[in-house]
Parts: structure tokens; C-alpha cells; sequence
């Protein structure tokens, strides 16, 4: 039998041995915690298979038998070998078991709670997540949490971490860039923890940070990272909020960066590298402001930040300009612009701020550049990072 089976029979048999759920409330099944006025979500299993699949946006507090309790953990295994392919963490989850959402193969996009310390062992092993934001606080990324992830292209790094053990990143093979907000280098020379890794650009707080990585042991093999100190450039979001259901309304985010959602208080409420943020409907305008940023900043001056309101009344979004933005794709070498781009300039960096083209823009733009590598192309006012 597949060892990974094995290990998901054994958390099934293990979930029940403990009790399994205690009560279902909006699709998720819960488990009363021993801590009074709390609850943690657990595997929902029907028919002998876990039946979450989907978007998964995990609700912050639950009503059951005429009390509320809110949700402050994720059980060992509760989304393992399931369906879905989007999930939101509340804040309020302070606790995610091990293998939580191990061999997850549709899982592609992940927000994590805000308080966590740790991402526990093989949390997401075999998942196919693409870009992730880890927040700030956590110190520890552990055992082969991010395994087999062999989609993952871009991880957001915090200034609190201090460790990355065994295996953690190990067979990420279109892993291209981490940010690494951390000015002293994580602890990362256990067994095979960038093991078919190779070829990341590593970006770093400034040149001070850039050298002490490239004479730590675990980051300085050239032939893994190219590091560069953090650049300025950033991407703005792609849309405005969209409703998604009666609770929800949805942002497309741009990719390839993190996104901070903050509130009308200045709270942050969010960080996520995934595709979309949402944010909760009301009644009544409730204005959010989401800021691009590389997790090593305040993310971009005042101009760039864009506001959402999450009402009923229609959106008007004077950031984004009403002509269509360009579409920018790389394929076999070589980006492509199509876009109106009559006398607007167009310019591509690579990640050490190389400038390797700048000029006036025509449509259909195909430029050649060297391949493997990550670059900032910027048409106009919009930024796009792409890799080719």
C-alpha cells in the first residue's frame, strides 16, 4: 500500500479513536476542544473518503446547541487527501495540526491565520499550492511542510523566522523565488531541505542581509539561490471586489506578491499570496485597503494603494485606469505584450535591477531575453513580474 495512504488510514483510524466530530455547522465538521468556549475543525468523512472539496473559507466563530464557539484550530489530517482547492484561515486559528492538508492534489491557493508560530510537519506536503504568504510571528517551518509542492513557484518568508527543517521545501522543482524577510539567516541545513531546488532567486531586506546569506551555510551554494536585495517594484491588484456568495465578496489579486488587507481601523486582517481575498459582505459600506508588498516594507506609497467596499451599493474604483490593461505572457524564452500601447514606455528588469529593455511600445511587443530567470515588466503605469 502507498506509504502516504497508510499515514491518511491512520489519521482517519486516530480522528475516530478521538471522538471525530462532535457537530457540522456550514459544511465543516467540528470538534469541541477542552478549552471552554472553543472548537477546532476535523476531517469530515463520508463514505470512507474526506469530503471537503471546493473553496473552503473557514468561519471565524460557530453556533452549535445554543452556544457560540469560536474556531481555534485545525485538527491533524482534517483536510488531508480531500478536494479542495481553496482555503481562507480565520485569525482566529491559533493551532494547525500535522498533515492537515497532506496530498491535497487540487489545493492551489492557502491564507493563513495571522497568529500562528509554527507550519507543522508535512502541513502541506503533495499539495499543488503555487504561491504562498507565511505571516509574521512564525519561527519555524517544519518537517517537509511543503514537500512535493511541485507547483509552488513563489514563498513569502517572515522576519520571525528562525528555522527550516528537514525536507521543508524538498522537490519544489519550479520553485524560482523566495522573499525572506529575515535580516540573519533561518537556520536551514538539515537533510535535503532545498533537495531538487535549484536556480531561486532569493530576495533579502538590503545589501547588508544579501551578504550575510551569501556566507551562511544552507544559503550560499550558488547553484540554489541568486541573492538580491529587496526591490521596490511592486504589482498592483487586478480587479475590484466581485460578490462571491451571500457572505463573501471576492478580490482578484495580481500574482506573484503578497497582498495585506487592512480594515478602516489600519488593523491588518489579511495576508495572502493567493489568487483572491475576501472579504465579508455587509449591509453598509465597509472600506479595506489592500496593499502589494514584499513582507519587507510598508508596501507601496499612497497613489498605488487600492480601496475596496464590501456594501451593496455598486463599486466605483478610481485606481485602476477604464482601458484595458495589457496581457503579458512568457513562453519558450520570450515575452509577449498585446496590448493599446501607442507611446507608452516599456521597460524589463531582471531581479538585480539589470535594465534590459526600454523603449517606446508598439503592439504585439516580443522581446527575447535569457531564460530561467524572473523579470519586472513595466508598460505604462502597470507592473507585471513574469518568469520565463
Amino acid at each position: 500500500m502507498n506509504l502516504r495512504l497508510i499515514l491518511y488510514s491512520f489519521l482517519v483510524m486516530s480522528a475516530a479513536a478521538c471522538g471525530a466530530q462532535d457537530f457540522y455547522s456550514g459544511g465543516f465538521a467540528f470538534s469541541l476542544t477542552s478549552r471552554g468556549g472553543e472548537a477546532m475543525v476535523v476531517e469530515n468523512i463520508v463514505g470512507g473518503l474526506n469530503a471537503y472539496e471546493g473553496v473552503c473559507i473557514i468561519p471565524p466563530v460557530v453556533y452549535y446547541d445554543g452556544n457560540n464557539y469560536s474556531v481555534t484550530g485545525i485538527a491533524p489530517g482534517a483536510f488531508a487527501a480531500s478536494r479542495v482547492f481553496e482555503v481562507v484561515i480565520p485569525n482566529t486559528v491559533t493551532r494547525i495540526g500535522e498533515e492537515a492538508f497532506l496530498d491535497c492534489d487540487r489545493l492551489t491557493d492557502v491564507t493563513l491565520p495571522l497568529h500562528i508560530s509554527h507550519i507543522p510537519r508535512e502541513c502541506f506536503l503533495g499539495t499543488s499550492i503555487e504561491s504562498i504568504a507565511i505571516p509574521e510571528g512564525v519561527t519555524r517551518v517544519g518537517y517537509g511542510a511543503f514537500q512535493d509542492c511541485h507547483l509552488l513557484h513563489t514563498v513569502f518568508l517572515p522576519s520571525s523566522l528562525k528555522h527550516i527543517e528537514p525536507y521543508a521545501f524538498a522537490s519544489c522543482h519550479n520553485l524560482y523565488e523566495i522573499y525572506c524577510a529575515a535580516t540573519k539567516p533561518p537556520r536551514a541545513t538539515g537533510w535535503g531541505v532545498w533537495d531538487g531546488v535549484g536556480s531561486v532567486d532569493l530576495i533579502v531586506p538590503d545589501e547588508e542581509a544579501m551578504d550575510a546569506y551569501l556566507n551562511s551555510k544552507g544559503w550560499s551554494h550558488d547553484g540554489t539561490f541568486a541573492i538580491y536585495p529587496n526591490e521596490d517594484i511592486a504589482v498592483r491588484p487586478a480587479s475590484s471586489a466581485q460578490p462571491f456568495n451571500q457572505d463573501w465578496k471576492r478580490v482578484e489579486l495580481g500574482q506573484y506578491l503578497a497582498y495585506k488587507v487592512i480594515d478602516e481601523s489600519g488593523q491588518l486582517v489579511a495576508l495572502t499570496a493567493s489568487r483572491y481575498c475576501y472579504l465579508p459582505a455587509s449591509d453598509h459600506d465597509v472600506a479595506y485597503t489592500i496593499v502589494p508588498t514584499t513582507m519587507m516594507g510598508d508596501g507601496l506609497p499612497e497613489p498605488d494603494i487600492v480601496e475596496h467596499t464590501t456594501g451593496l451599493q455598486p463599486l466605483v474604483d478610481d485606481a485602476f485606469p477604464a482601458e484595458p490593461e495589457p496581457i503579458i505572457v512568457a513562453h519558450g524564452g520570450t515575452i509577449y505584450v498585446y496590448a493599446n500601447n501607442y507611446r507608452r514606455w516599456l521597460s524589463v528588469w531582471d531581479m538585480s535591477g539589470r535594465l534590459y529593455y526600454n523603449r517606446i511600445s508598439s503592439d504585439a511587443q516580443v522581446i527575447d531575453l535569457p531564460r530561467n530567470r524572473v523579470y519586472i515588466v513595466k508598460i505604462g503605469d502597470y507592473v507585471k513580474k513574469i518568469f520565463i
